[in-house]
């Protein structure tokens, strides 16, 4: 390529100028600095820079083919931030306490993805962290933010969808295929299923019964008592009366469906996994779960719960919504 024409073209990984609905962004944001200050949630800011060694030691299989990364100074490998959740929980870490702490975030991460899904190599969020707050009340409380916030962004016919890591891991202890139900259900392939189904002639019938329903396992309350009423399992069912019990627990529940088949999105949830979609987005708007694994990473036993808010997908869903 001629030294001239870098004067007119950007890397195809970045976003490019935005202009137009810069301002909208920034009415976004104020909503969401607004609502995070009066749950007296901290904003934080973290490095842009990380060793990437940081990422490795919490994730089982990160790949850090993913990254943007360099070699740094010192000789260690650096990437640009893949995430926020993993340099706050340092950061709690780092304070030397196990009290309860709330922090907000604003900014960019920076994740290699394929071209042909149509996501961005840098994604501008936003989120919160809600640590050692345990159990059913930190979910309420992180719920109740978000029902919050939807019902200021002036976007309709948002579908709050809840499911259940333990529920999923289980599943896949179960079957021994944690790779397999991935594919399947991320696609909500039933015939897949049924492929897998009669391939693992050594599952319970009624595990077999569980696994075929999966894919379409979507739907309200009515739903969810009824695989509760016809589940066995240990584990499944209080994964099951958890996701119930939640749910009882939160005042607005319109919105919400619960979709039994979602695959977590981070490796390190372990209860209650949300998403946020809008009809004019392809993408949540907004995902969150709860991780109560994740600081022992740290040398902390602590819970942890958090969102985050995927502000490309809102403006773009906003303005898809307005033109309409």
């Amino acid at each position: 390529m001629l030294l001239e024409e870098y004067k007119y073209l950007i890397p195809e990984e970045s976003n490019g100028v935005i202009t137009q609905n810069v301002k909208e962004l920034r009415n976004v944001e104020t909503l969401l600095r607004t609502i995070f200050e009066k749950y007296n949630y901290i904003e934080t800011l973290v490095p842009l820079f990380e060793y990437i060694d940081l990422y490795k030691n919490v994730y089982t299989n990160f790949d850090e083919e993913k990254t943007f990364k360099y070699i740094g100074k010192d000789g260690n490998v650096i990437a640009l931030r893949w995430d926020f959740t993993i340099p706050i929980a340092r950061h709690y870490f780092s304070q030397s306490t196990n009290q309860e702490a709330r922090y907000s975030y604003f900014g960019k991460v920076y994740r290699k993805e394929k071209v042909y899904k149509g996501r961005n190599n840098e994604s501008y969020q936003a989120g919160i962290e809600l640590i050692n707050v345990p159990g059913i009340p930190g979910n309420i409380e992180v719920l109740e933010i978000l029902q919050n916030l939807l019902k200021n962004l002036n976007l309709s016919n948002l579908k709050v969808e809840l499911g259940s890591a333990k529920f999923f891991n289980r599943l896949c202890k179960l079957t021994g295929n944690k790779q397999k139900l991935i594919e399947i259900l991320s696609k909500k392939n039933i015939s897949e299923m049924q492929k897998f189904v009669e391939a693992n002639n050594n599952l319970s019938e009624k595990l077999k019964y569980l696994l075929l329903k999966l894919p379409r396992l979507f739907g309200d309350i009515t739903m969810l008592d009824d695989i509760i009423a016809k589940s066995e399992d240990e584990i499944i069912l209080k994964s099951l009366k958890e996701l119930r019990n939640t749910y009882n627990k939160i005042n607005c529940k319109e919105n919400i469906v619960f979709d039994l088949s979602m695959c977590p999105s981070m490796e390190y949830y372990t209860c209650l996994m949300f998403k946020v979609y809008s009809p004019y987005s392809p993408e949540p708007i907004v995902s969150g779960g709860r991780y109560d694994s994740l600081y022992k990473n740290f040398k902390k036993d602590v819970p942890a719960i958090g969102m985050g808010l995927y502000l490309n997908n809102i403006l773009n869903a906003l303005e898809k919504e307005g033109s309409i």
